[in-house]
Parts: structure tokens; C-alpha cells; sequence
């Protein structure tokens, strides 16, 4: 399992490879399943990573009203989390 921001996490089976974005606790029941249901698969953890992008954006607008401004403002925020996040990556 990958953490990746907040509650979302990125699980991975190796052959043939997957990455599966989830939202929740990570937790898996007494067979080893995952709990958490998925929200999508991707061929590569880039992928993954830019849908829970995606996915975070649109909860946002899902129940707000606003401006294409504010909108523009929501989504450099999240963009402004994510970059600190691939910061800390690449040290």
C-alpha cells in the first residue's frame, strides 16, 4: 500500500501489474481483501497518482458554487499540496 494525501492510498499487485487508487482506512478483512472499495485501476503509479488529483478536485466542486475563479483557486491549491508532496519525494 502507498499513503499518498489524506485517506486516499494507491494498493499494487505485481503481475500483471496494477495500481488501484482507494479512499479509507487501508485496513483488509480476515481473508486479505481490501475493505476500502476501489476507485479506479491504472497501468502506472503516475496514473494512479494524478486520478486521486482528479478525484480530489471534483469532490470540491461536487456540492459548491462559485466562480470559474474560485474554481481556478481550488485546483492551484490542490496542485500546491501535491508539488509539496512530490517535493519531499525527490529529496
Amino acid at each position: 500500500m502507498i499513503k499518498v494525501i489524506d485517506n486516499w492510498y494507491i494498493t499494487v499487485d505485481s503481475y500483471p501489474t496494477n495500481y488501484t487508487v482507494r479512499r479509507g482506512e487501508g485496513k483488509k478483512d480476515k481473508n486479505g481483501k481490501w475493505l476500502d472499495k476501489p476507485r479506479g485501476h491504472f497501468n502506472s503509479l503516475d496514473g494512479a497518482v494524478k486520478e486521486i488529483r482528479r478525484l480530489i478536485i471534483a469532490e470540491r466542486f461536487e456540492n459548491s458554487v462559485g466562480t470559474l475563479e474560485t474554481a481556478l483557486d481550488t485546483i492551484v491549491e490542490v496542485d500546491a499540496r501535491f508539488e509539496k508532496l512530490m517535493e519531499k519525494i525527490e529529496t
